[in-house]
């Protein structure tokens, strides 16, 4: 999963229309509309990332067979779940352009952000946890991926795990911070182009020395509910969504091609990456098919692997740290205001205030700005020591990610979300053209079905993380110290919680 974008986008969010000033920082021009190709390369390019790299560990167990089918299944899901939240994002957008149009302004080409979807549908509370959310995924996907980097690092140039982790988290990182936006735009453009490159010559290699006749076709039927949280994180694209239909212009019938085809190719992609890597680990659950394909070519495979591999964290994490770094820095903002203010009452905010002005008026133009350096210094300085203190935290992570946090936020918000959205606009009925009011007109529905099958996605979703809290704790419980009776009771409580859940 990969969350970045070559579009060049105001920093202006929905809350500013919401509070009442409509035309802030927008201009009068008529807006480019993208296209479904521009889409789809987006979607594609975002979709084939780190997740790539833990799904054969994941799915060896189950075999190739049942590992497909639960591919097919969470795509499907997944695919719902996107068009409800363009459903939802297209409908804010319409009621903000005509609220706009009312009060003699254009399109706004503003991105309505996830957050701002929670707060005109679920409330500020919604808002809130969605928000809250966003935040401990980025930092835990943060965690795995520079685990992950360090790992490969370390065998390719025979340093120690914490020094490649720094080498990783400081060279890309502190590239991000200086270089901004343009810079990440060309680094990601650059590795996306390599990776899909490679990735075809992997396929197509791997296809070519597996053992097809001896491969795991059907393994074991069981473990098909261990694998989906890494399916999960494989094919989730879902920030991308309120980015594409901004691109699009709300055009719906563009959207929902776009995130079709947009999603349909990786799912072809990792079918077949999934299937040649099963076949190349020949049954050895936990290999990784790419050390396999190193220990058996060696030589120019090696290296090839290794810049897949990098190639594959280094998308993810660029796509991440900008958006969680965009995203910090208006609170860091309001942090540096505060102490501004305060700065009187303290001599060490006084100083800490005073380098950052000092900073601030003697840095060179193409030095970041000090909210810039303090949003990738917080947001990396803890990943990093994380992944520094455990560094085989890449697959582990990744699975509880995918089992909790990406489930919440991309297969139970978009149904609570469309849910109350059309609830609303069904107690407002039509719209009313002369006293615009929120959600007085009638929603478009991209997913038919009603408040049956809304219900079954968020029930899907559930049951994918009460299985996952299922596995934790059973696993806990076989682990505990049985004569802790208050510990092993309270674990068996909420694993039969589990066990109705699921």
């Amino acid at each position: 999963m990969t969350t970045t974008t070559s579009a060049k986008l105001p920093y202006e969010t929905f809350d500013s229309w919401e509070d009442g000033d409509l035309g802030a920082g927008f201009e009068e021009e008529d807006q480019h509309v993208g296209t479904v190709a521009g889409v789809v390369a987006l979607i594609v390019g975002s979709t084939v990332g780190a997740g790539v790299l833990a799904l054969p560990t994941a799915t060896a167990a189950a075999g190739i067979l049942p590992s497909s089918g639960a591919l097919l299944g969470i795509w499907t899901l997944l695919l719902c779940d996107a068009l409800l939240l363009a459903e939802v994002n297209v409908a804010i957008m319409r009621e903000r352009d005509e609220d706009r149009l009312y009060h003699g302004r254009g399109h706004s080409p503003v991105v309505i952000s996830l957050s701002d979807m929670a707060a005109a549908t679920l409330g500020e509370e919604g808002k809130l946890f969605t928000s809250s959310l966003y935040t401990f995924m980025s930092l835990t996907v943060l965690i795995a991926y520079i685990s992950k980097a360090s790992d490969i690092l370390s065998s390719a140039t025979g340093l120690d795990v914490s020094t490649a982790a720094a080498i990783f988290t400081v060279g890309l990182g502190g590239t991000l911070c200086v270089g901004g936006s343009k810079v990440a735009d060309k680094l990601n453009q650059a590795l996306t182009y390599g990776l899909l490159a490679m990735f075809l010559l992997l396929v197509l290699s791997g296809a070519f020395y597996a053992d097809w006749d001896s491969a795991s076709w059907i393994g074991s039927v069981d473990a098909v509910p261990s694998t989906i949280p890494i399916i999960f994180l494989t094919l989730v694209f879902h920030d991308l969504v309120p980015v594409v239909c901004t691109y699009l212009n709300g055009d719906l019938k563009k959207v929902r091609r776009g995130i079709l085809i947009g999603s349909t190719i990786p799912l072809g992609m990792f079918l077949a990456w999934n299937a040649v890597a099963l076949a190349l680990v020949d049954g050895k659950i936990g290999a990784d098919p790419l050390k396999i394909i190193s220990e058996e070519v060696g030589g120019a495979a090696t290296v090839l692997l290794s810049a897949f591999g990098l190639s594959a964290i280094g998308t993810s994490f660029i796509g991440t740290s900008l958006g969680l770094s965009e995203y910090l820095m208006p609170k860091i903002d309001d942090v540096i205001q505060n102490m501004d203010e305060s700065k009187e009452k303290s001599p060490l905010v006084r100083k800490l205030y005073e380098a950052m002005d000092v900073y601030e008026g003697k840095k060179a133009s193409f030095l970041p700005s000090t909210k810039r350096v303090v949003a990738f210094t917080s947001m990396l300085a803890v990943p990093l020591f994380v992944a520094q203190t455990f560094p085989d935290i890449f697959l582990p992570v990744s699975t509880f990610v995918g089992a909790y946090g990406m489930t919440l936020m991309y297969g139970v918000m978009p149904p609570l979300m469309a849910w109350k959205m059309r609830e609303q606009s069904d107690l407002h009925g039509v719209c009313e053209t002369k006293q615009p009011s929120f959600w007085h007109c009638k929603i478009t529905e991209l997913l038919p079905g009603g408040q049956l099958v809304l219900s079954a996605l968020s029930a899907s979703a559930i049951a994918i993380a009460a299985s996952k809290i299922h596995d934790d704790f059973t696993h806990a419980i076989g682990t505990a110290d049985l004569n802790n009776v208050p510990v092993a009771v309270g674990l068996q409580t909420v694993t039969e919680v589990a066990n109705v859940l699921n």
